[in-house]
């Protein structure tokens, strides 16, 4: 529960450099039983792919945001978490199957 509240409630997700052991330490457990709840639980590969898909979960949202039109691709990766495009390109083309452009112009409203 604490997990879900830090990560939905209070979008830490969106922290910058985010690791497992910091996550931990916030939540005040064992970094081990973390990454047991995480993997094991959960059913997510790894810690990555756990902070991948609430990242681009909301980057999807922010792409398609009618009020968001004028961010540009790079400002919606940092709003997400991210400290540089790369990451976010692979991050989102790994969960989506395309770019953020691309998901961008085929998801207007």
């Amino acid at each position: 529960a604490r997990l879900f509240q830090l990560i939905e409630g209070e979008k830490f997700y969106r922290t910058e450099g985010l690791t497992i052991r910091q996550l931990a330490e916030t939540m005040e457990v064992k970094e081990y039983k973390l990454r047991q709840a995480i993997n094991g639980r959960l059913g997510f590969r790894n810690f990555n792919d756990f902070l991948n898909s609430y990242r681009i979960g909301e980057a999807c949202k922010l792409l398609t945001d009618q009020a968001k039109v004028d961010f540009t691709v790079l400002e919606i990766a940092y709003q997400t978490g991210y400290n540089s495009l790369a990451p976010f390109n692979k991050a989102f083309r790994e969960i989506t199957g395309m770019t953020p452009t691309e998901y961008r112009q085929r998801n207007r409203p």
